[in-house]
């Protein structure tokens, strides 16, 4: 008993289902931006420029404000539930 294939595997396959949509850069970044702050996302610490002396000045302003967001978020997550 022989099976055919179902598909003609000499053809080419030439049609693509679906679309990509192409938006200019500054669309596609105003996009992106109402994606971060429709999942509730915010960065953890304030928008600007800063200059640091050394490394270790800008990673521990870095670190100090990254652990003050994350105990507000879990302060707001403990306070949401009482």
């Amino acid at each position: 008993m022989h099976m055919d294939p179902i598909v003609n595997l000499q053809e080419k396959p030439g049609k693509v289902v679906g679309r990509i949509r192409r938006r200019p850069p500054a669309q596609t970044l105003d996009w992106l931006v109402a994606q971060f702050h429709a999942m509730g996302l915010k960065l953890p610490y304030p928008k600007g420029v800063y200059r640091f002396k050394t490394f270790e000045e800008a990673n521990a302003w870095d670190w100090d404000h990254i652990m003050e967001a994350a105990k507000k978020k879990f302060r707001d997550r403990r306070n949401s539930r009482t």
